[in-house]
């Protein structure tokens, strides 16, 4: 799916691609459907509990949004393939399982909104839209699954790191009205 997309990977490639037969890969999977829910369902499921526990255990909103971008970042540097198919590919879901998918996406995104809203109602962070910058801080993060490479000049850690440091700063008030 990564490679050539959902609609033009065949049964066979996946099967080719796991090493078996295949008719064997329905051993495992009904349908073509089945694999991508999966991933996509396991992607979003893990990224949320991630979130929340990189969140749970901080007390105020810019330690929160630093560790919500710090997961986020590294992990959609670490599973840059999984994370991409699971974005890229949600349209080719029939409409019941993209909606289950969706729903846990929209928790994801809820928790970066409520971060964003406290930070703005206690630190006067500069939040003209919530549901705007939630959505340019979420794509900027994800964006690191096209680009980042294993071995690059810098680490996933660092670069999530640069991240929240641009965000925060660019959040702060400046007093100015």
């Amino acid at each position: 799916f990564c490679e050539r997309g959902y609609h033009a990977t065949t049964m066979r490639d996946i099967s080719a691609k796991a090493g078996i037969k295949p008719p064997s890969i329905y051993n495992h999977y009904t349908s073509k459907q089945e694999i991508l829910h999966q991933i996509a369902e396991g992607i979003m499921a893990d990224l949320l509990r991630g979130a929340r526990e990189a969140t749970g255990r901080c007390t105020d909103p810019a330690t929160e949004l630093r560790a919500f971008i710090t997961w986020h970042v590294t992990f959609h540097a670490r599973r840059r393939f999984e994370a991409k198919i699971a974005d890229d590919q949600l349209y080719a879901l029939e409409p019941r399982l993209r909606r289950r998918v969706v729903a846990i996406r929209d928790e994801y995104e809820d928790l970066l909104k409520d971060i964003l809203a406290r930070g703005q109602t206690s630190r006067h962070w500069r939040v003209a839209d919530i549901s705007v910058i939630a959505f340019a801080i979420a794509t900027m993060c994800t964006a690191v699954d096209t680009w980042y490479r294993d071995h690059s000049r810098l680490s996933a850690d660092k670069i999530a790191r640069i991240y929240a440091d641009f965000i925060l700063a660019s959040l702060e008030s400046t007093g100015e009205t």
